[in-house]
């Protein structure tokens, strides 16, 4: 990508409550450059409501299978919350003066995506 330098990626988790004290070693799997958010729910709401950014807590009464829960650490916390979250699954693109610029839906393929942020980014310069 040529124009990778004037990005800043930014993950906003849209379930603080799992996600708080999580956030930055699920981030660093990716890009130890971005940036992850989170806030009070109160919060989020209003933001993803402006950005037209669609999340909701789905209450489950299904249990993780206890083989699952000796591979995974952060099962036991699934467990208790028996919860999901459905969410929007689009990178939104803001410019520096966080207006909504474009917006990138699935299928997410890197190289086309790439593609299209070097050309957004050359439009906007």
């Amino acid at each position: 990508m040529k124009h990778a330098d004037k990005l800043q990626v930014i993950f906003v988790s849209v379930d603080p409550k799992r996600d708080v004290g999580n956030l930055n070693a699920f981030i660093g799997r990716f890009n130890a450059e971005f940036i992850g958010l989170s806030a009070e729910e109160s919060v989020l709401r209003n933001m993803t409501k402006t950005l037209g950014v669609y999340h909701e807590v789905e209450k489950t009464k299904q249990r993780a299978l206890t083989e699952d829960q000796n591979k995974h650490k952060d099962m036991s916390m699934v467990m208790n919350n028996n919860y999901l979250i459905n969410h929007t699954a689009s990178y939104l693109l803001l410019n520096p003066n966080l207006e909504l610029t474009g917006l990138l839906t699935n299928p997410h393929h890197a190289p086309k995506m790439a593609k299209a942020l070097d050309l957004i980014i050359e439009t906007l310069d």
